[in-house]
């Protein structure tokens, strides 16, 4: 019988910063789609300001920008998404029962999710580089590291996705046992 940890201190602080980051990220999500179409509606006025030398059109311009908040907005989303299952499975372990099959799903799809975001950094990155061409040197920096710890982050997860599949099947096993 699983037995639940409702007073542990790291599963509240958990919980907690799980549902302050996802404030953060909705309120992210929610800038970046405002700014989408503020950026097309005034792109004159924006393009007098960054485009001096500019070999693009105008309209180019800022359909990339937007191009990129979009991608962003993904990129946010998908970290929403992230942390909410994350938090379902804080909560599967505060009830004293972690080891169980939907985890190891849990799991899986957050492995997925962080795939995701890496690969919707390639289109950004390469959409950035672009802009950057376009713009006024020091009016247009994006950083979207390009790096690996997404993608070992995605396989740390694939591997305790299976984990937990093999914990909860010899669980289930020795239940049966019994």
């Amino acid at each position: 019988m699983p037995t639940p940890l409702p007073n542990d201190g790291l599963l509240r602080a958990a919980r907690l910063l799980t549902g302050f980051f996802q404030i953060v990220l909705a309120i992210a999500f929610a800038a970046l789609l405002i700014a989408i179409p503020a950026l097309i509606l005034s792109q004159e006025h924006i393009a007098d300001e960054v485009l001096v030398t500019a070999t693009a059109s105008t309209g180019t311009v800022a359909a990339s920008v937007a191009g990129v908040l979009l991608l962003g907005a993904a990129m946010i989303a998908l970290g929403y998404v992230f942390l909410r299952v994350l938090k379902q499975i804080i909560n599967s372990v505060g009830e004293g029962d972690p080891f169980i099959l939907e985890n190891a799903e849990r799991l899986r799809k957050m492995g997925w999710i962080a795939v995701m975001v890496e690969l919707l950094k390639l289109p950004a990155h390469a959409i950035a580089a672009f802009i950057a061409t376009q713009v006024k040197e020091d009016t247009f920096t994006i950083d979207l590291d390009l790096s690996f710890t997404g993608l070992l982050i995605a396989l740390v997860l694939f591997i305790l996705a299976r984990v937990f599949r093999h914990g909860a099947a010899m669980r289930a096993d020795l239940e049966g046992t019994v």
